[in-house]
């Protein structure tokens, strides 16, 4: 997703993991709110992530 402004990136955590991808949370800084991003993360065969997908964003 598209934030427009600069965000600061404050933790990400591997929620789920397999071989073929990986659910990740991020919480980012942007201005003076805190939002939650939920992401995918698409792995190749020796398992490096090539893409990653936002899914849901919200502001906590």
């Amino acid at each position: 997703m598209y934030f427009g402004e600069s965000r600061e990136l404050v933790s990400i955590e591997d929620i789920f993991e397999n071989d073929e991808l990986v659910v990740m949370k991020a919480i980012y800084i942007k201005n003076s709110f805190h939002i939650s991003v939920l992401s995918v993360g698409f792995k190749d065969s020796s398992g490096d992530i090539i893409r990653i997908k936002d899914v849901v964003e919200r502001y906590l």
